[in-house]
């Protein structure tokens, strides 16, 4: 019998190739990368480890995730608004501004919104922040394996579990290198001294007891994307969104929470209503937390995706035009459906899944507290997603509406 250690030595290509593919996407060094239990904990070790001071303050957008707002007012920092354009997309002209004018010591951007469809051009924010000498933190948990994440950030950190499709129970976080040294990791003595000479101080966060066969699982799922080829699979979930909001656009009873995207071709006519309690083929209308079957992978040829500009590389100076950020949502594969006529939103998410095999998300309030005044369905369709899943789902939304 094989112990734990020894499987771990033997992994060890598995995870060192994968380390290096994350850290080519998040657009970091690989040694600047460690896993972690998850995005929470990811912010949380983030928070700490940096050179923060009493007083602080954290320029947010509208849109920022909840328990990311509870986790700055634990820290003790300031949490300010970023100016954002109409439909929630950061004003880059409004940052700049920011950054000249009154620098927070923190920016801090969530990429791609859980809530409806919003992907923030954080490219051009982190060119910006880096002009200003501000750090930018990104959280790119519904971002990875979703959109182009290899943005200049000088914090970035993500889950498994969303887009990338991969295990729960791991995250991971990757820091620039000139931060590395400003860094304060907790670590005894025995961890402290056991550090390899050429790693960052991000190693001590692994250097404890940790899910290897939830490494294991990210890496090997990292590998598949990779071979899937990132720009293709960017491009079809784009695809797949716009499909979604253009399928979903009339459903009576429901509007579509700022659209993003113009329509797309229409499918034609749609099939009949399977009877109540028939349950559809897995689903691909997937939700954040997706059922426990394993998704299935985009299967394109294998081609050599383009690589990331490294994030140490000196970014392109920012555009400033409101709107040339806005279309950057066009990107996401999220819709979110605001009910018109009084429907209970969890409810609904139980019976779409229940009496027709649709997995959906019911978005509380919570989520975007600075941003939502009401409850939403998110409709979140990955790769595989069909014109007949669409035309299901249109169809049970009609009829329990």
């Amino acid at each position: 019998m094989t112990g734990a250690y020894v499987a771990a030595a033997e992994a060890a290509p598995v995870l060192a190739a994968g380390r290096a593919e994350l850290a080519r996407l998040l657009g970091v060094p690989a040694a600047g990368l460690a896993f972690v239990p998850n995005a929470e904990e990811a912010l949380d070790a983030l928070l700490v480890a940096w050179p923060f001071s009493e007083g602080d303050t954290v320029a947010v957008l509208r849109s920022e995730w909840g328990p990311n707002l509870h986790a700055f007012g634990a820290r003790g920092l300031r949490v300010t608004e970023i100016a954002t354009a109409d439909d929630g997309a950061v004003d880059l002209v409004g940052l700049e501004s920011m950054l000249a004018g009154a620098p927070p010591a923190l920016v801090h951007l969530t990429q791609v919104a859980s809530h409806r469809p919003l992907v923030q051009p954080v490219a051009a924010a982190a060119a910006l922040c880096r002009a200003a000498g501000v750090p930018l933190w990104v959280d790119a948990a519904q971002a990875l394996g979703h959109v182009d994440t290899a943005c200049g950030a000088d914090a970035i950190y993500s889950t498994s579990r969303k887009w990338l499709t991969g295990p729960r129970g791991v995250g991971l976080i990757g820091v620039t290198e000139r931060w590395w040294s400003q860094l304060s990791i907790s670590a005894s003595p025995l961890m402290a001294n056991a550090r390899p000479a050429d790693s960052s101080p991000l190693w001590l966060l692994e250097a404890g007891e940790a899910n290897v066969a939830a490494w294991i699982g990210l890496c090997t799922a990292v590998q598949e994307y990779v071979q899937a080829g990132p720009p293709r699979i960017w491009q079809r979930l784009a695809e797949v969104g716009q499909q979604t909001r253009q399928a979903l656009a009339d459903v009576p009873g429901w509007t579509i929470a700022a659209p993003a995207a113009p329509a797309a071709p229409t499918f034609g006519r749609i099939p009949r209503l399977p009877a109540p309690g028939t349950r559809l083929p897995a689903a691909s209308v997937a939700a954040a937390t997706p059922a426990p079957a394993t998704p299935a992978r985009a299967t394109p040829a294998p081609a050599t995706p383009a690589r990331a500009t490294p994030a140490r590389a000196t970014p392109a100076r920012a555009p400033t035009s409101p709107s040339a950020a806005s279309a950057e949502s066009s990107a996401s594969a999220i819709t979110a459906l605001r009910a018109t006529n009084g429907q209970d939103i969890t409810a609904t998410r139980t019976r779409l899944l229940e009496e027709y095999g649709i997995v959906t998300t019911a978005a509380v309030v919570a989520r975007a507290p600075r941003d939502m005044t009401e409850p939403l369905l998110r409709i979140s369709p990955h790769v595989d997603c069909t014109p007949e899943d669409l035309a299901h789902l249109r169809a049970a939304l009609i009829a329990l509406a």
